[in-house]
């Protein structure tokens, strides 16, 4: 249970903790319109297979950038992140990310891509791990427009896969496998319910990777003693059963991708990133501002390696 803290408490807990950042974090922005500060680049992330790609363990999620936001009831939130992403900001995070040895980031196909596809025209390498949904008639054109657009796998969102599974509908899902894998591209199933995968399992489906979300109840705002709702019903927990979800996956011999290992940033990666790759995740889906990537590529790079190391706590070998 989390300790109440008093107001002394707090002001102290908040001092030590600004001591903590380094200080390059607490430096003040640059002016806008200023050149980004050139960093070293960075060597390769130690990577992992899925299908025919090498994909860094570390991969950058696009919430942050496209402007979605799980901040509970604060409203402005959304708007604030848009704000902040300008095209220029989002190019200078996707060049950092590069730069830092990530090289696969995913968001949605319908979103504003273009800052990634002039990465790309620039020379950039990023691989794109696109998400898609259904369109209106039922069918596949978002995944076409992902694998037209340059994508390198693909994948159906969690909640798409969640409703067709409530739905009676998993066949869908069976069809999107084929679909994709049929233009010759890794292809995926999402979930924040667990019961996408035990369904895909007891079908034998084998997807090239699985992305489920995966993270702790150790915040503040974690479901309460008999909320069992996958996604939270005040829109602040994507994974109602971490216990569970460690020990179907142990079983599971597919790649899988944890997304939601902050808990849309309510646990600090110090404590996420281990939580994750002990428990079994091969790799991690973080969503980044700029100012975070730096010290977040390099504490993934730590973790991996102790985790990778003889004295690992995994609870599963590493998959691809």
């Amino acid at each position: 249970m989390a300790k109440k803290l008093n107001r002394r408490d707090f002001v102290k807990s908040s001092i030590l903790a600004s001591a903590a950042v380094p200080a390059a974090l607490q430096a003040q922005p640059a002016a806008p319109g200023a050149p980004a500060p050139v960093l070293p680049r960075e060597p390769l992330l130690p990577t992992g297979k899925i299908g025919n790609l090498e994909v860094t363990r570390l991969i950058l999620g696009g919430n942050l950038i496209s402007g979605y936001a799980h901040a509970r009831e604060l409203s402005y939130v959304s708007m604030l992140m848009r704000r902040y992403n300008t095209p220029a900001k989002i190019r200078e995070t996707l060049e950092l990310a590069e730069s830092q040895g990530i090289n696969t980031m995913n968001s949605w196909v319908v979103d504003d891509n273009s800052q990634l596809f002039d990465h790309w025209k620039n020379g950039g390498k990023l691989q794109w791990i696109a998400q898609t949904r259904l369109d209106s008639a039922g069918e596949f054109s978002q995944v076409q427009r992902a694998i037209d657009e340059g994508a390198a796998a693909v994948h159906l969102t969690g909640d798409t896969c969640e409703g067709l599974l409530r739905q009676g509908k998993f066949d869908t899902v069976i069809r999107s496998l084929e679909f994709i894998r049929a233009r010759k591209k890794p292809a995926g199933i999402a979930g924040h319910d667990l019961g996408v995968i035990k369904e895909s399992e007891r079908l034998k489906l084998a997807p090239d990777f699985y992305l489920k979300t995966f993270h702790s109840h150790d915040y503040f705002t974690a479901p309460r003693e008999g909320e069992t709702d996958a996604l939270g019903k005040s829109d602040n927990s994507w994974c109602s059963n971490p216990a569970e979800v460690v020990e179907v996956m142990a079983k599971v011999t597919r790649p899988w991708i944890a997304f939601k290992v902050l808990a849309a940033g309510a646990i600090p990666p110090r404590a996420a990133f281990p939580y994750a790759f002990n428990s079994g995740a091969d790799f991690i889906l973080v969503g980044m501002f700029d100012w975070q990537v730096v010290d977040n590529a390099k504490f993934a790079r730590r973790v991996v390696a102790i985790t990778a190391g003889t004295d690992s706590k995994r609870t599963r070998p590493w998959i691809g």
